[in-house]
């Protein structure tokens, strides 16, 4: 028995008639009719009732198709999954990610995978998280590189990286040749801080929670270098996500509680991946050492 015995048998069962059957397939009648006959000998069993050049199922045909058109569709699905995997170095990615992942991060991450995949093409989406999640929704992006699992339930997630934050302070300041500090040691401080609801306000506002304060915040910035150039000048201090980038400073490690948000990739779990989208997942995921 092999894949052209079944896919006859189940023409044949379709269409009731092995002239027509024959014609669909591409073969002459003859021939489709010593296949059937092979394979009702290799059965031990008659698929078909004929008579005269009428042909209908057994009732062991019809037991049988119920498995056969099963088993045949599972084949048409895996050998599109292969043709799609094939194609995947000539296909496109359209990856989201979070602001603060786009200095270091995203571009060395996807230069890396492009060295293996020249053909892969990358359309890029910059947004906070609750945008980047309504857009794996809607289909407007295929992969995106968020904080933490998704509070939805459809999006599926699975950690590349861990992104660590750290204390910057003005030239001047008491803790300015400090390399480590505890962040309850800052109680007292003027922070700088981005503006309520973006994704790393709510993370160092928690954190400082933890500690058991709420931080003043002198000014709220809507993007990173502001945030730097206000701390420069010395007007505050600041938590801020090291970005891996040539001139991101290396600020003052926190080192309690830990300052860290894990990073991953998060994708809609019922739409299944592309090949070029399934390769930059599980690069991402085992390049994670390198990244972390």
């Amino acid at each position: 028995m092999n894949w052209d015995q079944l896919a006859y048998f189940r023409a044949v069962a379709r269409t009731g008639n092995v002239s027509r059957a024959a014609e669909e397939l591409g073969i002459s009648q003859p021939a489709l009719s010593r296949a059937i006959a092979r394979l009702e000998r290799d059965l031990g069993v008659a698929l078909f009732t004929r008579t005269g050049r009428t042909i209908a199922l057994s009732r062991y045909g019809h037991a049988f198709q119920r498995r056969v058109e099963r088993a045949l569709d599972e084949i048409d699905e895996a050998r599109r999954e292969v043709s799609e995997l094939a194609r995947a170095d000539t296909s496109s990615v359209s990856l989201g990610f979070l602001r603060t992942l786009g200095a270091a991060l995203v571009p060395q991450l996807v230069r890396s995978f492009r060295a293996g995949h020249p053909g892969v093409h990358f359309t890029f989406t910059q947004n906070n998280g609750a945008a980047l999640e309504t857009m794996l929704l809607a289909g407007t992006i295929s992969l995106a590189l968020t904080v933490g699992p998704p509070a939805l339930p459809a999006l599926s997630w699975e950690r590349v990286t861990t992104q660590r934050f750290v204390l910057i302070v003005p030239p001047d300041h008491r803790f300015a040749r400090r390399k480590v500090v505890k962040l309850a040691d800052l109680r007292d401080e003027t922070f700088l801080s981005f503006k309520p609801g973006h994704a790393v306000r709510d993370f160092t506002d928690e954190l400082c929670r933890q500690v058991g304060f709420a931080p003043t915040i002198a000014f709220e910035a809507d993007e990173s270098n502001s945030i730097r150039g206000f701390v420069n000048a010395g007007f505050g201090v600041a938590l801020v996500p090291q970005t891996g980038t040539a001139e991101d400073a290396p600020g003052i490690r926190i080192s309690d509680p830990q300052a860290a948000r894990e990073v991953g990739l998060a994708w809609l779990g019922n739409r299944p991946l592309t090949g070029a989208e399934w390769d930059f997942r599980a690069f991402a995921v085992l390049a994670q050492p390198l990244l972390g």
